[in-house]
């Protein structure tokens, strides 16, 4: 069983109308910004949170299976990260202490295949990294090995 697993067995009947508001309240931003009207957004907190374990999970297994992963896909998945920074705010204190624990692991399987290079290699891509108003840490973090395509 994976992180996210355990968390959604965690959830209690409120949690999963909390997560499903601000499921809904995605879905409006994204479909603001789409020419036809999806059901279920891309960026949901549980998705999020599979999305940052992909990431993790692909780094893990050195890229293995994949025969690119362009940088920009990378940086995709950090601001999906942002998002869950942003969702976490919104949640009551309980929901967020659960999320909050997958999310730490997720972040120690992040950091076990990232070092620190104060944003060097992301700094080429992104502009904020570059002029210095990036900060949060996974930004300033670079694969141990870099994927095919970068």
């Amino acid at each position: 069983m994976d992180e996210i697993d355990r968390l959604v067995r965690r959830l209690t009947p409120e949690d999963r109308r909390v997560i499903a508001f601000l499921d809904l309240q995605r879905l409006q931003v994204e479909n603001a910004r789409r020419k036809f009207q999806a059901t279920k957004p891309t960026y949901g907190v549980l998705d999020r949170l599979r999305f940052w374990s992909i990431l993790a999970g692909h780094m893990e297994d050195d890229w293995q299976g994949l025969d690119h992963y362009m940088v920009y896909e990378y940086l995709n998945d950090l601001t999906v990260r942002d998002g869950i920074e942003e969702v976490l705010d919104a949640m009551p204190p309980g929901l967020r202490a659960k999320v909050r624990v997958c999310l730490d692991e997720l972040d120690r399987r992040y950091q076990a295949v990232t070092h620190d290079d104060g944003g060097a290699e992301l700094a080429q891509y992104w502009r904020p990294l570059a002029e210095g108003e990036e900060t949060r840490w996974w930004w300033t973090r670079r694969p141990d090995v870099l994927p095919p395509g970068w």
